[in-house]
């Protein structure tokens, strides 16, 4: 009977493969392999602090965005304050001078339309007193009250003034407060009526 070798050609006695190895010892390759593990640990470890610092670095740059975005924020709300603040000044303002009384304009009208044998003695505007206290954003509401004392040679005359008052587009509420008649003298007579926001304008 032949023997047969059932060991690979590269293990069988004789072959250049079958020494590989067979010199080197367990202490050298044990050294090789730490060698190679403690490569792979630095290699980890420096691998691991750039991670770390390039987060760090991040974190610092969003905390900052952040501290900016902030800051941005309480300007921009600064501003629309100061802006609502100089809005609410500007209304007051034109409310006030949408409210002025052209004087010049008043007496001139008051001239043409007042009857002859009527004299004018006195002359008040005043704005009315508001049913809740203005503040710096608010102004009073409604109309100016306007109140005239003058004399009449007769209560036919005080009855034209009313007429002719009424007819003035600026003036409305127009009512007789009091007329009185001396006995040797004319009738002295007080009107009072409202200035709509036209101001005799």
């Amino acid at each position: 009977m032949r023997a047969v070798n059932l060991l690979p050609a590269d293990a069988r006695p004789g072959s250049r493969w079958a020494t590989f190895g067979r010199g080197a010892s367990a202490r050298r390759v044990l050294g090789r392999s730490g060698i190679a593990t403690g490569v792979l640990v630095l290699l980890f470890a420096g691998l691991t602090l750039h991670l770390h610092s390039v987060a760090g670095e991040r974190r610092t740059e969003l905390h900052d965005v952040q501290a900016r975005l902030v800051a941005a924020q309480a300007q921009a709300l600064k501003g629309q304050q100061t802006q609502a603040a100089s809005m609410a000044r500007l209304s007051v303002l034109q409310s006030l001078v949408a409210r002025r009384i052209a004087w010049e304009d008043v007496l001139r009208d008051l001239a043409r339309v007042l009857p002859r044998g009527v004299f004018l003695q006195g002359l008040q505007a005043s704005a009315p007193t508001p049913t809740v206290a203005a503040t710096a954003t608010t102004a009073p509401a409604g109309g100016t009250g306007f109140t005239v004392n003058g004399s009449a040679d007769s209560q036919i005359r005080v009855a034209w003034v009313l007429d002719r008052l009424s007819l003035l587009p600026w003036l409305s509420d127009v009512t007789l407060q009091s007329s009185v008649r001396s006995d040797t003298g004319p009738v002295q007579f007080t009107i009072g009526a409202t200035v709509g926001s036209t101001g005799g304008r």
